[in-house]
């Protein structure tokens, strides 16, 4: 009723690239490019959004975006599912390639009238929620483009 326990059975081509100074993470698999470490801090969803617009405009050094791109965003929740693994590897279940600061991330999916999907990096699953508890107030962004 709240969420899923599981995990993506693709097989991930994953590759570490800095672009511009910028850290991402290339799925050739899914065609998906991952911002590789995510916001340092949890954040309301209202902060999430603001985050995310702040990333396109380029804020960081004014390069037009984060590693050139302007069009991050929230994943959805079968994007950031793809990402849970097995097994958990130092802690979390999420490929190592990835910054291990986040133990979880928003999606741009909602979960009822009010609420928004997530996933769980340290649980392995997806949880749903809206204004109350951890999830549903706040929750680490993990931005994803596609490569199209």
């Amino acid at each position: 009723e709240w969420g899923f326990d599981g995990h993506s059975r693709i097989n991930h081509d994953y590759n570490l690239k800095t672009v511009g100074g910028d850290k991402v993470v290339v799925d050739n698999a899914t065609g998906l490019m991952w911002h590789q470490s995510g916001s340092d801090d949890w954040l309301s969803r209202d902060k999430a959004n603001e985050w995310i617009k702040k990333l396109n405009k380029g804020s960081w050094l004014n390069k037009g975006g984060y590693a050139g791109y302007q069009d991050w965003r929230l994943p959805t929740l079968e994007e950031a599912a793809s990402l849970l693994e097995p097994n958990k590897r130092d802690g979390l279940y999420i490929d190592p390639v990835f910054s291990r600061r986040q133990d979880g991330c928003w999606t741009g999916d909602k979960f009822g009238s009010k609420a928004t999907w997530g996933a769980n990096f340290y649980s392995g699953g997806g949880m749903g929620g809206g204004d109350w508890g951890r999830i549903g107030r706040h929750e680490y962004v993990r931005p994803v483009r596609s490569m199209e």
